[in-house]
């Protein structure tokens, strides 16, 4: 438990500098007449590279194949970025909600789903096995 807590911390500090410089890039650019939907868009690339790196590194002190995580956090980030313009094209252009509303609502929730995916799947820990184990 200890583990997870300490992982959780480090998690939340990587994703709220993270998250704040985005969200405001993200209010930034869609003030100069850039689309919300192309914006977070180009963002979330941006935001793949720089927090796979230090939750893979720090967050979750992971060792495994870069190759193989990778690609796990990409498609974590993939159902997160499907799951984001659900809610936005839903809350925004649908029920006319303010896109920096929404784009503010959604990101505890979707942080959330992201560690519990992190955690569980793309920096899941193999248990180790020992000699005696591996020759039965």
């Amino acid at each position: 438990m200890r583990s997870t807590r300490k992982q959780f911390i480090r998690y939340v500090i990587v994703g709220l500098f993270s998250n704040i410089a985005g969200f405001l890039i993200y209010v930034l650019v869609t003030s100069l007449g850039i689309s919300p939907i192309l914006t977070i868009s180009i963002s979330y690339l941006i935001y793949i590279c720089l927090t796979f790196y230090f939750n893979k590194k720090w967050s979750f002190a992971h060792h495994g194949q870069r190759t193989t995580t990778a690609m796990k956090y990409f498609t974590v980030y993939c159902v997160s970025y499907v799951l984001n313009v659900i809610l936005l094209a839903y809350f925004n252009s649908y029920l006319g909600f303010s896109h920096i509303v929404v784009q503010a609502g959604a990101v505890v929730p979707i942080a959330a789903l992201i560690f519990l995916m992190q955690k569980y799947w793309v920096f899941r820990t193999q248990p180790t096995v020992s000699v005696v184990e591996r020759s039965l």
